[in-house]
């Protein structure tokens, strides 16, 4: 059950059933990493330059290590007994098996619809950040251009760049609803469905829909929303994971790990919350640092 941390996926935190290894010696599910470099032509862990075309397979020690990992079949609650290495997992569903499935040992690819939509909105505030900060760099422009043309009035005749003046000003305020709505949908995304409805009442039974809530609002936290109270459910949850309840989920190692992940990219916490949530993550799962 404990798992290589080098081996797993730092984008979906899962065993890759498939890896691929980056030219600086990172592992990565093959969905994962091709869609990561097709964003951005660096690896995620330590942003080295890296391209679709110089990803390899394992090889050597890595890939004995990774077929070592004892895997059980994603159907064996319907009935598939099988268990194996995660290696011929491919090969046991191909010609063995014919229930659905998701390989479970060793909680593979737990969590990775979840990852998806965490990603896909760290995808979303970085394109709202750029389309933000462009319109902050523009906006300055104009200010300038502004500020350049009233220097200029003041040596010519002010009727003459009167109309050049209030035309810099409207843009300079289209500009700045422009701003202001791009901030707005930082915080307010649409198609969402709503996690918080005012109690704060998120425990263990619920440990995802709380690193949901977060991870939509990692840079602000909305003012409707207490932060010290969101702290005390996630030390609850954490609590649940010190103590190791025999009642925990399954994957509840796994979505405390996701949780307190979330907790630390966000802006949600004081200094000294924050301090605890790296101790907690760095007891139960290592290094913040590592893969």
């Amino acid at each position: 059950d404990n798992l290589p941390d080098d081996l797993v996926c730092s984008i979906c935190l899962t065993v890759p059933a498939d890896p691929l290894i980056t030219p600086c010696d990172h592992v990565f599910c093959k969905p994962c990493i091709r869609q990561a470099l097709n964003d951005r032509n660096v690896c995620p862990i330590d942003r080295r330059p890296c391209t679709v075309d110089q990803l390899n397979r394992l090889e050597g020690l890595s890939l004995r290590v990774w077929s070592g990992i004892q895997v059980k079949c994603g159907g064996h609650e319907s009935g598939c007994a099988w268990r194996g290495s995660i290696a011929d997992y491919a090969t046991h569903v191909e010609n063995n098996c014919n229930v659905d499935r998701n390989p479970t040992g060793n909680n593979v690819n737990i969590n990775s619809e979840l990852m998806e939509e965490l990603e896909k909105l760290r995808r979303e505030n970085l394109e709202m950040k750029e389309q933000l900060e462009e319109s902050r760099r523009v906006n300055r422009m104009r200010d300038v251009l502004l500020r350049e043309a009233v220097v200029a009035a003041t040596d010519r005749t002010c009727d003459h760049f009167a109309p050049i003046i209030e035309q810099l000003e409207r843009e300079r305020d289209s500009l700045r609803q422009s701003r202001d709505a791009l901030r707005e949908n930082l915080n307010n995304r649409p198609n969402l469905p709503i996690i918080f409805h005012g109690d704060y009442d998120f425990g263990r039974e619920n440990v995802r829909e709380l690193f949901q809530l977060i991870s939509r609002h990692l840079d602000d936290i909305p003012g409707n929303i207490d932060g010290n109270k969101i702290f005390n459910c996630v030390r609850t949850c954490y609590i649940a994971l010190d103590h190791n309840y025999q009642d925990n989920s399954d994957n509840y190692w796994w979505d405390m790990r996701m949780l307190l992940v979330t907790c630390l990219e966000s802006n949600w916490f004081t200094d000294k919350q924050w301090d605890n949530i790296v101790g907690w993550y760095t007891k139960h799962f290592g290094n913040i640092n590592g893969p």
